[in-house]
């Protein structure tokens, strides 16, 4: 018993020392992203939360080419981000989960998960781009048989937005 007391006591100490060593600056983020990826594209408004060049953002869209024909196709990602300055710019890992889907007679559903960098450029507007890749799994069901593939993806983020402190 008394070793799980000090254990808890080490692995709480480092959270209880941060906190009262730092003063976290929360930012929120407000902007437009446009995806290219292997299988469509998005256009998406973008939420971003961000404390020390910790990044967690939502994005919402639609696909552009296939609103053209007439076809309902909404995504949803989620991405988080650790960024490093360098000089006048920022720069590290991303790691992306989205979704999308659309119905052309069946209903495709595609589920992402990827891993990559995110460059961004600015203060108060930023400009960035991000590139990463990953397995996507697309679902459908045809003949009343559910039909399940699973590919390699790549996803090409460039986006702007603005803080609102």
């Amino acid at each position: 018993m008394i070793r799980r007391l000090i254990c808890c006591f080490f692995l709480f100490q480092l959270l209880f020392c941060q906190a009262q060593e730092h003063s976290f600056s929360d930012v929120w983020r407000v902007g437009f992203t446009q995806e290219f990826q292997k299988f469509d594209q998005f256009s998406s408004i973008r939420i971003q939360g961000e404390r020390n060049k910790n990044m967690l953002a939502v994005n919402i869209g639609l696909s552009p080419q296939k609103v053209t024909q007439n076809i309902f196709a909404p995504g949803f990602s989620i991405d988080y981000a650790k960024l490093w300055k360098i000089q006048h710019v920022f720069i590290g890992p991303v790691i992306v989960v989205s979704a999308d889907t659309h119905v052309f007679g069946t209903r495709f559903t595609y589920l992402h998960a990827s891993g990559g960098y995110r460059f961004v450029f600015g203060k108060q507007w930023q400009f960035f781009q991000e590139t990463s890749f990953g397995p996507t799994t697309e679902t459908f069901t045809y003949l009343n048989q559910k039909m399940q593939h699973f590919t390699w993806n790549y996803h090409v983020n460039l986006g702007l937005q603005y803080a609102l402190r």
